[in-house]
Protein backbone atom coordinates (compact mmCIF):
# COMPACT_ATOMS: atom_id res chain seq x y z
CA UNK A 1 0.00 0.00 0.00
CA UNK A 2 1.26 3.47 -0.85
CA UNK A 3 -0.07 6.39 1.19
CA UNK A 4 0.74 9.85 -0.14
CA UNK A 5 0.07 13.50 0.64
CA UNK A 6 -0.03 15.79 -2.37
CA UNK A 7 -1.27 19.12 -3.74
CA UNK A 8 -0.74 20.90 -0.41
CA UNK A 9 -1.73 24.57 -0.64
CA UNK A 10 -2.34 27.44 1.79
CA UNK A 11 -6.00 27.96 2.75
CA UNK A 12 -7.83 30.36 5.09
CA UNK A 13 -8.05 27.55 7.70
CA UNK A 14 -4.34 26.69 7.40
CA UNK A 15 -3.35 24.14 4.73
CA UNK A 16 -5.34 21.95 2.37
CA UNK A 17 -4.19 18.93 0.44
CA UNK A 18 -5.12 15.46 -0.77
CA UNK A 19 -4.44 12.21 1.08
CA UNK A 20 -4.34 9.35 -1.44
CA UNK A 21 -3.99 5.61 -1.02
CA UNK A 22 -3.07 3.03 -3.65
CA UNK A 23 -3.93 -0.49 -2.53
CA UNK A 24 -3.03 -3.22 -5.03
CA UNK A 25 -4.84 -2.08 -8.20
CA UNK A 26 -7.30 0.24 -6.43
CA UNK A 27 -7.07 3.94 -5.64
CA UNK A 28 -8.83 6.14 -3.11
CA UNK A 29 -8.37 9.67 -1.84
CA UNK A 30 -9.87 12.37 0.34
CA UNK A 31 -9.34 16.06 0.99
CA UNK A 32 -7.48 16.94 4.19
CA UNK A 33 -7.39 20.28 5.99
CA UNK A 34 -4.75 21.17 8.59
CA UNK A 35 -6.05 23.74 11.10
CA UNK A 36 -4.89 24.95 14.53
CA UNK A 37 -7.31 22.39 16.05
CA UNK A 38 -5.85 19.50 14.07
CA UNK A 39 -6.26 17.65 10.78
CA UNK A 40 -9.73 17.00 9.36
CA UNK A 41 -10.51 14.80 6.37
CA UNK A 42 -13.63 14.22 4.33
CA UNK A 43 -13.42 10.47 4.98
CA UNK A 44 -12.68 10.37 8.69
CA UNK A 45 -9.00 9.46 8.55
CA UNK A 46 -6.97 6.48 7.38
CA UNK A 47 -9.84 4.01 7.79
CA UNK A 48 -12.17 6.04 5.58
CA UNK A 49 -9.45 6.59 2.99
CA UNK A 50 -8.84 2.84 2.85
CA UNK A 51 -12.59 2.35 2.50
CA UNK A 52 -12.53 4.54 -0.61
CA UNK A 53 -9.99 2.12 -2.12
CA UNK A 54 -12.08 -0.95 -1.29
CA UNK A 55 -13.89 -0.99 -4.63
CA UNK A 56 -17.17 0.07 -3.02
CA UNK A 57 -18.85 3.33 -4.01
CA UNK A 58 -18.64 5.56 -0.93
CA UNK A 59 -21.01 8.45 -0.29
CA UNK A 60 -20.14 10.51 2.78
CA UNK A 61 -23.19 11.56 4.81
CA UNK A 62 -21.19 13.34 7.50
CA UNK A 63 -17.63 13.50 8.87
CA UNK A 64 -17.06 15.18 12.22
CA UNK A 65 -14.08 15.72 14.49
CA UNK A 66 -10.34 15.79 13.89
CA UNK A 67 -8.32 12.83 12.65
CA UNK A 68 -5.09 14.01 14.26
CA UNK A 69 -5.42 16.71 16.95
CA UNK A 70 -3.13 19.66 17.61
CA UNK A 71 0.30 18.96 19.15
CA UNK A 72 -1.03 20.17 22.52
CA UNK A 73 -3.40 17.15 22.59
CA UNK A 74 -0.94 14.66 21.11
CA UNK A 75 0.60 13.94 24.51
CA UNK A 76 0.13 11.02 26.93
CA UNK A 77 -3.40 11.23 28.31
CA UNK A 78 -4.69 13.29 25.37
CA UNK A 79 -8.06 12.22 23.93
CA UNK A 80 -10.19 13.08 20.90
CA UNK A 81 -13.17 11.73 18.96
CA UNK A 82 -14.32 11.61 15.35
CA UNK A 83 -17.29 10.18 13.52
CA UNK A 84 -17.92 9.12 9.92
CA UNK A 85 -21.33 8.25 8.45
CA UNK A 86 -21.34 6.72 4.96
CA UNK A 87 -23.54 4.98 2.44
CA UNK A 88 -21.82 2.11 0.64
CA UNK A 89 -22.77 0.40 -2.60
CA UNK A 90 -20.95 -2.50 -4.29
CA UNK A 91 -20.09 -2.11 -7.98
CA UNK A 92 -22.90 -3.31 -10.26
CA UNK A 93 -20.44 -5.63 -12.02
CA UNK A 94 -19.96 -7.59 -8.78
CA UNK A 95 -23.64 -8.01 -7.91
CA UNK A 96 -25.29 -8.75 -11.24
CA UNK A 97 -26.71 -5.25 -11.47
CA UNK A 98 -28.20 -5.16 -7.97
CA UNK A 99 -26.73 -2.39 -5.80
CA UNK A 100 -27.95 -2.58 -2.21
CA UNK A 101 -27.11 0.45 -0.08
CA UNK A 102 -25.43 -0.11 3.28
CA UNK A 103 -25.65 2.85 5.66
CA UNK A 104 -23.04 2.72 8.42
CA UNK A 105 -21.63 5.06 11.05
CA UNK A 106 -18.15 4.69 12.54
CA UNK A 107 -17.52 6.42 15.89
CA UNK A 108 -13.92 6.48 17.10
CA UNK A 109 -12.47 7.45 20.47
CA UNK A 110 -8.69 7.84 20.62
CA UNK A 111 -6.38 8.11 23.63
CA UNK A 112 -2.61 8.61 23.71
CA UNK A 113 -1.49 5.94 26.17
CA UNK A 114 2.22 6.76 26.19
CA UNK A 115 5.50 6.99 24.30
CA UNK A 116 7.42 4.02 22.95
CA UNK A 117 10.46 3.34 20.81
CA UNK A 118 9.21 1.25 17.91
CA UNK A 119 11.24 -0.60 15.29
CA UNK A 120 9.65 -1.27 11.90
CA UNK A 121 11.08 -1.99 8.47
CA UNK A 122 11.66 1.73 7.89
CA UNK A 123 13.79 2.07 11.04
CA UNK A 124 13.45 2.84 14.75
CA UNK A 125 11.26 5.75 15.83
CA UNK A 126 10.24 7.41 19.08
CA UNK A 127 6.48 7.27 18.71
CA UNK A 128 3.23 8.02 20.50
CA UNK A 129 1.09 4.94 21.11
CA UNK A 130 -2.58 5.66 20.47
CA UNK A 131 -5.45 3.40 21.56
CA UNK A 132 -8.53 3.53 19.31
CA UNK A 133 -12.01 2.22 20.14
CA UNK A 134 -14.03 2.19 16.91
CA UNK A 135 -17.74 1.39 17.02
CA UNK A 136 -19.51 0.52 13.77
CA UNK A 137 -23.30 0.63 13.74
CA UNK A 138 -25.98 0.38 11.11
CA UNK A 139 -28.24 3.35 10.56
CA UNK A 140 -31.28 1.13 11.17
CA UNK A 141 -33.26 2.18 14.28
CA UNK A 142 -32.32 0.05 17.26
CA UNK A 143 -29.30 -1.51 15.56
CA UNK A 144 -26.57 -2.69 17.91
CA UNK A 145 -23.07 -1.33 17.45
CA UNK A 146 -19.94 -3.46 17.32
CA UNK A 147 -16.73 -2.11 18.86
CA UNK A 148 -13.14 -2.95 17.96
CA UNK A 149 -9.93 -1.99 19.75
CA UNK A 150 -6.79 -1.13 17.81
CA UNK A 151 -3.47 0.60 18.45
CA UNK A 152 -1.43 2.82 16.21
CA UNK A 153 2.00 4.34 16.65
CA UNK A 154 2.47 7.90 15.42
CA UNK A 155 5.97 9.34 14.96
CA UNK A 156 6.11 13.16 14.89
CA UNK A 157 7.36 14.39 11.53
CA UNK A 158 6.66 11.01 9.91
CA UNK A 159 3.07 9.97 10.66
CA UNK A 160 1.63 6.51 11.28
CA UNK A 161 4.37 3.89 11.43
CA UNK A 162 2.40 0.90 12.69
CA UNK A 163 -1.21 -0.24 13.11
CA UNK A 164 -2.18 -3.24 15.21
CA UNK A 165 -5.54 -4.97 15.74
CA UNK A 166 -6.11 -7.84 18.19
CA UNK A 167 -2.36 -8.24 18.68
CA UNK A 168 -1.71 -8.63 14.96
CA UNK A 169 0.18 -6.07 12.87
CA UNK A 170 -2.05 -4.79 10.07
CA UNK A 171 0.22 -2.08 8.69
CA UNK A 172 3.92 -1.40 9.10
CA UNK A 173 5.95 1.40 7.59
CA UNK A 174 8.45 0.16 4.99
CA UNK A 175 9.92 3.50 3.97
CA UNK A 176 9.24 7.21 3.64
CA UNK A 177 10.02 9.08 0.45
CA UNK A 178 10.10 12.86 0.54
CA UNK A 179 10.16 14.31 -2.93
CA UNK A 180 12.45 17.29 -3.26
CA UNK A 181 10.54 20.52 -3.59
CA UNK A 182 10.61 21.88 -7.15
CA UNK A 183 12.35 25.19 -7.64
CA UNK A 184 10.08 28.12 -6.96
CA UNK A 185 8.71 29.82 -10.02
CA UNK A 186 10.59 32.82 -11.26
CA UNK A 187 7.80 35.11 -10.05
CA UNK A 188 8.13 33.95 -6.48
CA UNK A 189 5.88 30.90 -6.60
CA UNK A 190 5.84 28.77 -3.46
CA UNK A 191 7.26 25.25 -3.63
CA UNK A 192 5.22 22.43 -2.05
CA UNK A 193 6.73 19.21 -0.74
CA UNK A 194 5.20 15.83 -1.31
CA UNK A 195 5.70 12.88 1.02
CA UNK A 196 5.00 9.26 0.18
CA UNK A 197 4.78 6.57 2.82
CA UNK A 198 4.76 2.94 1.79
CA UNK A 199 3.16 0.48 4.18
CA UNK A 200 2.78 -3.27 4.07
CA UNK A 201 -0.07 -5.57 4.96
CA UNK A 202 1.38 -8.81 6.34
CA UNK A 203 -2.02 -10.51 6.01
CA UNK A 204 -2.32 -9.91 2.29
Amino acid sequence: MVLSTKDVKPAPEGLKGTVAVDLKSRHGETEATCTPEGIRTGLGGLEGTLLSASGMDVQVVSAEGVVVPSPAQMVPGGTWKNSLSVKLQPPASKTGGLRPTIATTFDKEATVVGEEEVTVAAGTFKALKVKNITTARSSRPGAQGRSMESFLWFAPGVGIIKLETAGSTDLELLKVERAEAPKAAAKGGKAVKKAVAVKKDPKG
